[in-house]
This record gives structure tokens, sequence and C-alpha cells, in this order.
């Protein structure tokens, strides 16, 4: 008599028949191709099932997270490496307070020492972010700041321009119902009554040092010429005449990577970018001690005031970091010199 074979194909098991001589019972088992081919398709069964269930912008954000971790290390470590002869306050190649091994010059080898300590003050887990920040400012370049939210991007930007001094700052979050009158200026109704299409542009991005632009990849059409040119070229069309744009950098705040091809041109101005994560679980102390300190009565028990050096959570400290504009101009021309 012939093995069951439906007992076989649906559970893999020893089917149980009669054999055909003498009446006797036999103890069959499935071939072990049935069996590879019925794991294949349970397989393959598993996959769709999952496929079904997660969402497709889930898989899209997982390549995206992979994507942007492959270089996140590199970064990280080539970023230590450029600024650690800057910040080495002496050990290892002979530098000291007076003559810093990376041959910068010593009060300015301290002022960006206390600028990387100012920026730090308050923020938990941010030193790669801070030092991409200063890099970022010294070079003339510009920040692209990627994660969630919650995690400071805002609040680095901000922080650069209170380091700088004398420069004017300028802030913005696009949505994709921007227009271009947010970012540069609205239009002059005296220049329209002489027939001049120019813009107000004072207390805009056309004359600011220092800016922050959040959800920077939701600019639509109407903005993205005008603020490519700026990012690349330091210039701005106004009317009929090509102003220069003081820009010292621009930091670029997104929670998700550029996904319109339109925007590639965007995201290749930003020659820095790092991945902004969530404070790691064995951090969580640190930053619950810090905003229990910020919070606390001053001179009680655990106050800011012996706490972490003056800062609370995001408060930044007030120590006097002396830097200018001037610095971080020269240092980028001198840069450029030495080419």
């Amino acid at each position: 008599m012939a093995t069951s074979a439906g007992l076989i194909a649906c559970q893999g098991l020893s089917a149980v028949g009669v054999g055909a001589r003498g009446g006797g019972q036999t103890r069959t088992r499935p071939r072990q191709g049935a069996v590879v081919s019925m794991a294949v398709r349970r397989g393959r069964a598993s996959l769709r099932c999952r496929a079904a269930v997660e969402p497709d912008w889930k898989t899209k954000q997982r390549e995206q997270d992979a994507l942007i971790s492959v270089e996140e290390e590199a970064v990280k470590r080539r970023v230590d490496e450029l600024l650690a002869p800057i910040l080495d306050t002496g050990g290892g190649d002979g530098g000291d307070a007076t003559s810093p091994a990376s041959g910068a010059p010593a009060d300015l080898a301290a002022k960006i020492r206390t600028a990387s300590r100012a920026l730090e003050s308050g923020l938990v887990e941010r030193e790669t972010e801070v030092r991409l920040l200063l890099l970022a400012a010294f070079c003339g370049e510009h920040l692209l700041l990627l994660g969630p939210p919650g995690t400071a991007k805002s609040e680095l930007g901000r922080r650069l321009s209170a380091i700088c001094g004398g420069a004017s700052f300028f802030e913005r979050l696009l949505t994709r119902f921007s227009v271009p009158e947010e970012l540069f200026g609205p239009l002059s109704m005296k220049g329209l009554e002489n027939d001049q299409y120019v813009r107000q542009t004072e207390g805009y991005l056309p004359t600011a040092t220092v800016a922050f632009i959040d959800e920077v990849f939701k600019a639509n059409s109407a903005i993205l010429n005008s603020l490519l040119t700026i990012l690349n070229e330091r210039l701005f069309d106004n009317g009929n005449q090509r102003i220069k744009v003081p820009l010292l950098c621009l930091v670029g705040a997104s929670n998700e990577l550029p996904e319109s091809e339109e925007l590639d041109a965007l995201y290749d101005r930003f020659l820095l970018r790092s991945s902004v994560e969530q404070v790691s679980a064995g951090s969580l102390a640190t930053l619950l001690t810090m905003r229990a300190g910020s919070v606390l009565p001053a001179g009680s028990e655990g106050s800011s005031s012996s706490g972490d050096g003056g800062g609370g959570v995001g408060q930044m400290s007030c120590d006097d970091v002396g830097l200018s504009v001037s610095d971080f101009e020269g240092v980028k021309a001198a840069a450029q010199a030495a080419v």
C-alpha cells in the first residue's frame, strides 16, 4: 500500500503504511528533498507575512540608518584626529598651554578649548557633534544634523552663534508650504513702485553670519535655487544685483534623508554630516542628575551651582569664550593660503 503523501507534505513526519508483502507494517520516511522544499516554502511564507506586516517607511528608515552608521564611526575618528592637536593642553608631542602641539597660536587654542567646553555644557553625549560644529565653522563649511526629534539639534545650532562674538543669527523652520519671503525677506513696496523687484533682506538669511534651518529638506523649488547659491557661492541675487552674503556657517537639521532627486544638490552642499542619536541607556542617569541639578534651588545639595560647572540640561556655560568672527575667518584664510 502506498504511503500517505498528504501526511508527508503537510506535517513532514514519518508515514505509517501497510507493506505489500506478508501484510506486515513498515515505517517509511519522506525524501530529503521533500523536507528541504517544505522548509524553503515555510521560509518564504514567513518572509511574505513579515513584509505584509512591516510598513514601507519602516523598511526605508532601517536602510537609511544602515547607510548613516557605516560612515559615522569613521567620521568620529577623523574629527578626533583633526581636533586632538588643537585641543591638546600638553602631553604627547611636547605641546603645552603656551605652545600647543598643533602649532596654532596659544591664545586661539585656548579660545577653542573654552568654546568646546561651553558648547558641551548642559548636554549629554554630544562631544562629537560639538567638535564637528567647530570644525565646520573654522573651515567655512556647513553642517547637517540627522536624527529624531529631541536630540538637541536646534540647541547646537543656536549655541554656535552664542560663541561667535558679533555674529548675527538667523533661524527658521521650513515646511512644504514655506515661501521665499520667510528666508530671504519680504518684497520692497517702494521698490515695486519704482519697477524694481528687490527684497528687504535685513535680519534675514542673506545678512546672517550664523544660521540654523530646521527641516531643511522641506525646501521647495521656489526656495531651493537661491538657497543653493547662498550656501555654495555666498551670493544672493536681489533684483538685478548680486550681493555678497557674510554667512560663516549654516547648520541644517532634518529627521529624515531627502527623498526627491531635486534635493540631492542641497544634500551635497553639506560637507559635514552627522547622525545624532538618542541618549544611550547608560547615560540616562547623568541626564537625570543634570536635570535635577538645574531645577533645584540655588545653594541646595546637588544644585547646578555645584554640579556640572554652571549649566543645567540645555543651558550653556557662562564662561567668556572670546572667539570672534575674525578668528574663524582667519583660520580659514590661513588654511587656504597653506594649500
